[in-house]
């Protein structure tokens, strides 16, 4: 499956309507510099799968417009046709002040349903001027969004965990609208969950919407149990379908990937044996195993954990000291919340104290960077690893996984997952850990180096093959034909 296909599915089935795409982030940021007004295309599987789609269906992407020059290069409606260079579909930006983004994003969205949705209850903060922004917000989302309804049939696709009020405002204006939202994060059990105060109004909102998609079946059970027990909504456990006020919401597992092709693909171009041998022996590699980790800088991914076991390992087995180096890239993430800027400080000086206690003069047992890392570096990171480390303690999905699959050409390299990601239900081929457990996670550190060759390109094969088969175009291609039975 690829961008044409799906493209060719929209023509097809729907030919008479209108597809609006809902997200926090934009596919296209304009920047003022010194050079004049930059556009950048921020990072990001979806974002970057998403752009080709909308560009051959000519949809309609409404956004949060965070750009320094976003204002000026928009008209009045906040409405700009993208990609500068191209353009092919309208994208209509939605204009916040500083407050509504510390209240709507910092505060609501990422101090409350995030932590909540990841189990990390001591984390969460439930402040009602953060609800007040984050509904308020929704609602000018809601004002955006309704002048974009075209004669015929429309379909608005909401992403993630920043809209769940959005729905139900959507569908008191419109009864006839097809709304679906995929939810991009774990959703809790309900015994978590009940804890929200606003729980009702999130959940009210959100089976407004004809079609609800989760990463995993556990995820879609925990929002059926959620419904029933909270509303008293009417559940069909068999049909993953609820019945309230009036109207049956689907509510499906979609497991979100990447674009496989473009990862083997970069990783051809930008992983020749010159500049593998000049990273190695920038970063004093040669002879030695090495191991990556790829993390946004959140508490959720289990760095610290993973950190732990490394120090372990090289107190297990004195073996592997000066002969493994393990390099930690940790891109910054939410630095206005406290929580964050801890535990960057937590992590460094962990790290610190490692390569202090461990080092030597020749060696740096954690190499660790706190920055953005385009892919086309990533990719050779990825390529030189020996073995790649994943131990969130709680995980949607994880891309990184699937990332590091896609880029591993030659089938050389080992993936150590945490059992409370999402991706382990897919790939079974991987170590998998439970980060908690430092020691049985150091040992399968010495596992995944010493596996033998034969076994690594088996293991690897096989996730190569389902992520290749699995992509984000056909996760894509499974929503559209979900929400096609949906459609008004």
């Amino acid at each position: 499956m690829n961008a044409e296909t799906i493209s060719q599915l929209y023509r097809e089935r729907f030919s008479e309507t209108s597809l609006i795409l809902v997200s926090n982030r934009e596919p296209y940021i304009h920047r003022k510099t010194r050079q004049g007004i930059k556009v950048d295309t921020p990072a990001g599987g979806l974002t970057s799968a998403l752009d080709p789609v909308m560009r051959a269906i000519s949809g309609t992407w409404v956004a949060w417009g965070s750009g320094s020059a976003d204002r000026e290069m928009s008209d009045a409606e906040g409405r700009v046709r993208v990609p500068p260079d191209d353009p092919a579909y309208t994208l209509k930006r939605v204009w916040l002040d500083q407050k509504e983004v510390d209240g709507f994003y910092y505060g609501y969205a990422n101090q409350a349903l995030w932590p909540l949705c990841h189990m990390l209850l001591e984390k969460a903060r439930f402040r009602a001027r953060h609800w007040r922004h984050y509904f308020e917000v929704n609602r000018k989302f809601a004002d955006a969004i309704v002048p974009e309804f075209k004669t015929g049939k429309n379909i608005v696709w909401i992403q993630d965990y920043h809209f769940t009020v959005l729905p139900y405002m959507l569908r008191t204006r419109s009864k006839d609208v097809t709304i679906a939202l995929f939810w991009h994060i774990p959703w809790p059990p309900w015994e978590i969950f009940r804890v929200i105060p606003q729980g009702i109004e999130i959940l009210r909102g959100m089976l407004a919407c004809d079609l609800l998609g989760f990463h995993l079946h556990r995820y879609c059970q925990n929002f059926l149990e959620c419904a029933e027990k909270d509303l008293g909504a009417k559940v069909d456990w068999d049909k993953n379908s609820v019945f309230y006020e009036g109207r049956t919401t689907r509510v499906l597992p979609f497991p979100i990937s990447i674009d496989y092709d473009s990862f083997d693909e970069l990783t051809r171009k930008n992983t020749t044996d010159a500049n593998l041998i000049a990273i190695k022996k920038k970063l004093n590699l040669d002879g030695r195993y090495v191991g990556v980790g790829v993390d946004r800088l959140d508490y959720s991914k289990g760095i610290l954990e993973r950190v732990r076991a490394i120090k372990l390992f090289f107190e297990k087995y004195p073996a592997y000291r000066e002969k493994f180096t393990f390099i930690q890239i940790a891109v910054p993430s939410r630095t206005k919340i406290q929580e964050y800027n801890e535990l960057k400080e937590n992590i460094e000086r962990m790290i610190g104290d490692i390569n202090k206690e461990f080092g030597t003069g020749d060696w740096t047992p954690i190499m660790y960077y706190s920055r953005n890392v385009p892919h086309k570096e990533l990719v050779r990171y990825y390529r030189i690893a020996d073995i790649a480390i994943v131990s969130s303690i709680v995980d949607g999905m994880n891309l990184v996984a699937k990332e590091f699959i896609a880029s591993q050409i030659d089938e050389n390299g080992v993936l150590i997952l945490s059992e409370f990601v999402g991706a382990v239900a897919e790939l079974s081929q991987a170590l998998i850990i439970n980060p908690f457990d430092i020691e049985s996670f150091a040992d399968m550190i010495k596992r995944g180096l010493e596996m033998p060759q034969k076994e690594k390109k088996r293991r690897m094969q096989k996730m190569r093959a389902y992520v290749q088969t699995h992509n984000i175009f056909d996760w894509i291609y499974d929503n559209l034909d979900a929400v096609q039975e949906n459609t008004h």
